[in-house]
């Protein structure tokens, strides 16, 4: 088993925090506009894909929080202060 570097673990630790905020983000902001059926149909995945992505698991990915986020009609500035102010 590889053991992770000190910079490794720090990036991996911003990385998972970051994930967290986004799933925050798109929970508070997908329940103002839409149910998880809406928007996984909106992004082509599905409604317990979107309820494991608004809960922080950790198999989702950015790509995806991202692009369920702009289909809520987040912006891309919005994103950013997402992201700048989870690290």
């Amino acid at each position: 088993m590889e053991r992770l570097t000190h910079d490794s673990y720090v990036t991996s630790v911003r990385l998972a925090e970051i994930k967290l905020a986004l799933s925050r983000s798109l929970k508070a902001r997908r329940q103002k506009v839409m149910t998880q059926v809406e928007l996984a149909e909106r992004i082509h995945s599905s409604q317990p894909r979107v309820a494991k992505a608004e809960n922080g698991d950790a198999s989702v990915s950015i790509e995806l929080l991202i692009r369920a986020m702009l289909a809520t009609g987040v912006t891309l500035q919005e994103i950013g202060k997402v992201i700048a102010e989870a690290g």
